[in-house]
């Protein structure tokens, strides 16, 4: 989890934007089928010390690397029980957080050797990915927070996003509180998903179409 992203200008990303930003009137990219390794949005601070919606690679890359990147460790998600002693999520979580804006995220259900993907958005609100990011060089990179699926979510993955409201990831912007009162107070945490099936096209990353909706 999660294992693509959407992303579209929306009245709910603007919204978003001038909430964590305060970029009034500014909008998103449109990014249809964003797979891991590839470059999404993010909102986090850039080297001025000022929030920014910075383009990362969707797959940290530790600054401490010695070797370019590479797809040897399945850095593109970060496990939020572990976040805080992973070699490569434990600087990033102290100094590097930020938050990944989307439309919505797919994830499959596996029965047997049938995988049906779905589309996951907001229910009421925009959707606001808790992530960390570090810098390799002149690269930006990140990897989305994810934590066990609660009831509203397990008929689908055992994983899911730590996605926060608007208030909540203020909070996981601020650098003042400390990280490790911010994995106790937030993990579980989660806002309401509207959870759609959609075509099995979506399994492919090289197809940049929009969604199909089932039903």
């Amino acid at each position: 989890m999660c294992g693509r992203i959407f992303v579209k200008p929306s009245s709910n990303t603007s919204k978003l934007l001038a909430a964590l930003l305060g970029l009034e009137g500014s909008e998103l990219p449109t990014l249809n089928n964003v797979a891991p390794t590839e470059t999404i949005p993010v909102i986090g601070y850039n080297p001025e010390g000022r929030l920014d919606l910075i383009p990362m690679r969707w797959w940290l890359h530790p600054s401490w690397s010695k070797e370019p990147p590479s797809q040897q460790y399945a850095t593109f998600n970060a496990r939020i029980e572990t976040i805080l002693t992973s070699p490569s999520f434990r600087g990033p979580i102290k100094q590097h957080r930020a938050i990944v804006p989307a439309s919505g995220f797919v994830e499959w259900r596996t029965e047997g050797k049938m995988k049906t993907p779905f589309f996951i958005q907001g229910k009421t609100e925009p959707l606001c990915m808790a992530a960390i990011f570090d810098v390799w060089n002149d690269l930006y990179s990140c990897a989305i927070v994810t934590q066990p699926a609660d009831e509203r979510f397990i008929h689908v993955h055992n994983r899911m996003p730590l996605a926060l409201t608007l208030e909540q990831s203020k909070i996981w912007l601020d650098h003042s509180v400390p990280h490790t009162k911010l994995i106790d107070d937030l993990k579980g945490e989660c806002i309401g998903f509207e959870i759609l099936e959609v075509d099995r096209a979506v399994n492919s990353a090289r197809n940049k179409s929009d969604l199909v909706f089932i039903g």
